[in-house]
Parts: C-alpha cells; structure tokens; sequence
C-alpha cells in the first residue's frame, strides 16, 4: 500500500522497480527518480479537483469485492467487430476500451432503474506525456476523464458504440491541458487553460451541485487500469511477480481496477469494487451472457 499524495501508480511502479535495480546489484537504477517537486507541471483541471475533494466526505455504499475475468477470446472479438466496422477517425479499439465496454455495459444493464438517468463513467489517466513530465518522475501526475450519458444508451446500445464513448473520453484528456494561445497574446499570467467543456474549467455552484447528484450515486462507475503501470517489471532479484494484486478498500463509489497484470490468466484480470449485493448475481450473469 501506499499514499497517493507521495506517488501515483506509475511513480510508485518506477519506485519499486529501481529498489528491484539496486536489489540485484546495479549501480544504480535504470531510471533515476525524479523528485515530485516538479512546479512546472500544470495544476489539476477544477473538475477533477473537485471529484478528488467530494471523495474524501463520503460514505462507502456496501459494495460486494468480485475478482472477474473478461476472457481474452471476448477482448479479441470486440477488438475485431470494431476494426470491421471501419470507423476511419479512431485508433483501434484497445485491450483496456473493450474490458471497460464490457464492464460498464453489464453493469448498468443490472443497476438501472431508468433508461434516462445518467450513467458516468470516470476513469483515471496518466498524462506525464501531455504535460512534459522528466522520464523518472514519480508524484502524481493523473487526471480524471469524465463521460455522462443515458443508461439506456450504454445498456442497449451496439458494444462498438459504447467503445466509441470510451474513446472520446480518452480523447478529451489532452485539452485539459493545453494553453490558451490567445490568453498567453493578451498577457494574462499563465495563459490559463482550455478545455473542452466548461464544467472542466470553471464549474459554477449550479454545475457542482448537478455533477455531485449525477458523478457520486450508485450509477456511477469510476475506473482504473493497471495493465501498463509497470508493477509486473518490478524485480527483486526472484523475478518479476506472476500476478499483481492490489488493497481494494471499501469506497463510496463504484469501482474497479482493471487490467492487473497476471501470468497464465486466460483473461483480462478485473478487481471490483461495483455493485451491492442485491445485484451481484445479476452482474455476473450478466457478464457470463456477454461470451456466450
């Protein structure tokens, strides 16, 4: 376990791998950390500030811990039905778009109540890229992707199509943190922010109060992966592990981490903290009708 005001995932995976460098004798490890002190990075978009703050008031919701398996032959046909469909704008659907699809899919199927309510989805993404991190550096530097839509849109709709709410969520990410060109002309200190919509930039009163009803309830569904963090390199001089496993606490709201890396599994490994009881056995069936 760890803090995440020390380090997020991919920090603390590049922390565990040069104590792994030393173990087996290097010099010195094979990427210097780089302090977190790091005050030319960009302050967090106010939205994602603001999830951040709401989670620490809540109260955790009783949800059931489930260890899931999405079977690879699942990832690969929904891989496969994207790439056919041919839509020219997109990169090709990845291992992490078709497990969330999936999840986020069966899982709305079975809370929903009514297929006009809102289902969010909110997951976690690294920018250091984005936002000209140092190679090494280990503080946290990840923001939050939000995309609301109608339960009925997710439960009902074409996988392909949830894929494609996936991918331009992802595709948002990058404007939470470009500059504005024309704020740095007009001389105003830092330049300010762009984003794409104006509940990233400057929610107002109104727009927290409706973001807070709409991104903490129990349609909720808050994600994260680990397939490319680098847990699974670290080595210790034994080897890197056969599985990476993680504390999943109890929390407020829906979640899952997905993607954990482990040998010899014949899928994509899923830690979930998702639905309460009551829905379990309909989550699972769920998921087993999916690779039928």
């Amino acid at each position: 376990m760890w803090n995440h005001a020390l380090a997020d995932g991919t920090g603390m995976a590049q922390f565990l791998q040069a104590v792994g460098d030393l173990a087996r004798g290097l010099p010195q490890p094979s990427v210097l950390p780089v302090s977190c002190g790091d005050d030319s990075l960009p302050e967090l978009p106010p939205l994602v500030t603001f999830i951040e703050k709401m989670m620490v008031t809540l109260q955790p919701q009783g949800l059931v811990y489930q260890d899931i398996t999405v079977p690879w032959k699942l990832v690969d046909r929904i891989r496969s039905e994207f790439a056919a469909a041919g839509h020219r704008d997109d990169e090709p659907c990845t291992v992490y778009e078709a497990v969330v699809a999936v999840l986020w899919q069966c899982r709305t199927r079975v809370v929903m109540s009514d297929t006009d309510a809102p289902a969010p989805l909110v997951f976690a993404a690294n920018v250091r890229k984005h936002v000209g991190a140092r190679d090494g550096y280990f503080g946290n530097c990840v923001t939050s992707a939000v995309t609301v839509t109608r339960s009925g849109e997710v439960a009902n709709g074409d996988i392909k199509d949830v894929v494609k709410l996936i991918k331009r969520a992802k595709q948002g990410i990058p404007g939470q943190f470009i500059k504005n060109d024309e704020n740095v002309a007009n001389g105003e200190e830092g330049g300010g922010l762009h984003r794409q919509a104006d509940y990233y930039s400057a929610p107002t009163e109104t727009m927290i109060e409706q973001l807070a009803d709409v991104l903490f309830g129990y349609n909720a569904f808050y994600v994260s992966s680990w397939r490319n963090l680098g847990f699974d390199a670290a080595d210790m001089g034994g080897g890197t592990p056969a599985r990476v496993m993680c504390h999943v606490e109890l929390t407020a709201v829906p979640n899952c981490v997905a993607c954990v890396p482990c040998v010899r599994k014949d899928g994509a490994n899923v830690l979930a903290l998702c639905v309460r009881e009551e829905h379990v056995d309909a989550f699972v069936r769920a998921l087993q009708n999916f690779v039928m």
